[in-house]
């Protein structure tokens, strides 16, 4: 009679075996098992995950759930609806941010395209909203069971490899959530002016207006008798309502929004190494940076 062999094993006890190990290396021992794990039903996948949060050492109010299952490449969306159905599903800490995982970013490269000498204005560099992780971070973003997620993680890593891949569509996505090109002394609009990328290194350093035109033309068509932010009842004097909807849209237009970074002399002595002409001026002419000696002999050393 031969001995009996864990492969050989019916795949449910399998399944009964991995929930008591919690083992990561147990579906690496064969090809055999390796399939078995990875075709495994959600439930098990999610349980997996579960079972690994409870006993990690994570496991504390530093670390909610989220954050840690997320880190593992078997958590899905669909593996994510089969945590929240579970019953052995932990409740949630929603003081506590959900950090984005480096894994989602890690991959993410410059795309080999033949259009790479056009100007950058003039499209996304191959990149679509469709690309992941994008379509992903707005399931996470939007899923009410889920807490905020924190967009500067890791010293702002999402950011940094979003705007090294040129994957404009997510840096758009990222700043909007408040991600900060601040983070790590700036080194995301230190990469986007080694890519010598003028509107890239606007769109970091430069705070976008129409989010608060949106909320200013809100506010403007209130219905009589709402309050407003300051709790007062929105008014309208003389019955002039078109013209004070304009008007507060101007002023609103008007407003000078502050930078998400201040501009410094290691990022211009940066573009000027780069030979980024462009961005040299922007942030000479534009943000008023002032080289020091070291950078003004390099820009006179380049002319």
């Amino acid at each position: 009679m031969s001995s009996l062999s864990l492969p050989s094993l019916p795949v449910e006890l399998l399944y009964e075996i991995q929930s008591f190990a919690l083992s990561s290396s147990l579906p690496l021992t064969s090809r055999h098992l390796y399939a078995v794990f990875k075709s495994a039903p959600l439930s098990i996948h999610a349980s997996y995950l579960i079972g690994r949060y409870i006993n990690s050492e994570t496991a504390s109010f530093r670390s909610g759930l989220i954050s840690v299952v997320l880190r593992y490449p078997l958590c899905t969306q669909d593996v994510l609806e089969a945590i929240f159905r579970s019953p052995e599903c932990p409740p949630q800490r929603f003081r506590t941010p959900t950090e984005l995982p480096r894994r989602l970013f890690r991959a993410l490269a410059p795309k080999k395209s033949q259009l790479r000498k056009r100007k950058r204005e003039e499209g996304d560099e191959g990149w679509s909203p469709d690309d992941e992780p994008l379509p992903f971070l707005h399931y996470l973003y939007d899923h009410p069971r889920i807490p905020h997620l924190y967009a500067n993680s890791f010293d702002g890593y999402a950011l940094t490899k979003a705007v090294h891949a040129g994957f404009l569509p997510l840096v758009r996505f990222l700043l909007e959530h408040d991600a900060s090109p601040a983070c790590k002394d700036g080194l995301a609009v230190m990469v986007a002016i080694r890519r010598k990328d003028l509107g890239l290194v606007r769109m970091l350093v430069e705070r976008d207006d129409r989010q608060l035109q949106k909320k200013a033309r809100t506010a403007s068509v209130a219905p009589e008798g709402t309050q407003g932010v300051a709790g007062q009842t929105a008014s309208v004097p003389n019955g002039n309502e078109s013209e004070a909807k304009q008007e507060g849209f101007k002023s609103s237009k008007r407003r000078r929004l502050e930078d998400r970074v201040r501009v410094n002399q290691a990022m211009l002595r940066t573009a000027v190494k780069c030979d980024a002409r462009e961005i040299v001026e922007y942030l000479v002419k534009e943000k008023g940076c002032v080289p020091d000696m070291k950078t003004v002999l390099m820009i006179n050393s380049h002319e």
